[in-house]
């Protein structure tokens, strides 16, 4: 195992897997990063020189473990998240965004800090997505080790019933996804929906917090620029 010093998101991984899998990450995120931003901003953010940064992108350089998740931790904070999705969405369009593999990543770690910190180490057994949000999803389920459920295929399933400890991932709450969610918390018999997360807000948003009120329900952008 990992020394303390790394992560809950790495620290349950073999050494190796979860060095090379930190590296791998950090260029991942940096990539992201570069979509709206210069080395040199990142940088500033992170406090490492932009020609080290370079290094790190291009493979002629690998960090230290500690190093990597010290930059993952601060490129990932939420607020700062939130700032650049929204300079990407000024250029980009959302359908770039959700195919975009480096920034989808991005989006993933940082919704997989706060489960770290909402979960508190119990196990997230299901993460429920609409198809548009798979991409963010699978990231996250794959790191949890936890079932992965499109939120289009559990209509009239005995899936709805037994979900376990539950996280929902959309990008755009609407009217359909809260009747299907709020379909799950009447049928469901072992389901406890501890976080809600949709990239875009919008007043259904309000309406998934107050349908599941013991979750945590966020979003990285008000409206669509």
């Amino acid at each position: 195992m990992l020394v303390a010093k790394l992560s809950e998101a790495y620290s349950t991984l073999p050494t190796k897997y979860a060095e090379s899998l930190l590296y791998i990450d950090l260029v991942d995120i940096l990539t992201a990063y570069r979509r709206t931003s210069r080395l040199s901003t990142i940088g500033n953010i992170v406090g490492v020189r932009d020609t080290s940064l370079s290094k790190y992108v291009n493979g002629r350089l690998r960090p230290r473990s500690s190093k990597s998740l010290a930059m993952i931790k601060v490129l990932t904070d939420m607020n700062l998240v939130k700032r650049v999705v929204s300079e990407y969405l000024r250029d980009g369009s959302l359908v770039e965004l959700l195919t975009d593999v480096p920034f989808t990543k991005l989006i993933a770690l940082s919704i997989l800090d706060r489960l770290v910190k909402i979960f508190h180490g119990s196990r997230v057994e299901t993460v429920v997505a609409p198809s548009e949000a798979l991409l963010i999803a699978s990231h996250i389920s794959h790191r949890l080790k936890s079932t992965l459920i499109n939120l289009h295929t559990i209509r009239s399933s005995s899936k709805i019933r037994n979900l376990g400890n539950t996280v929902v991932i959309l990008v755009l709450a609407d009217d359909e996804i809260v009747e299907q969610m709020a379909k799950v918390r009447a049928e469901g018999r072992r389901t406890a929906v501890r976080y809600v997360f949709s990239v875009i807000y919008s007043k259904e948003v309000d309406t998934l917090a107050s349908i599941f009120p013991n979750a945590t329900v966020e979003y990285l952008i008000g409206t669509l620029p």
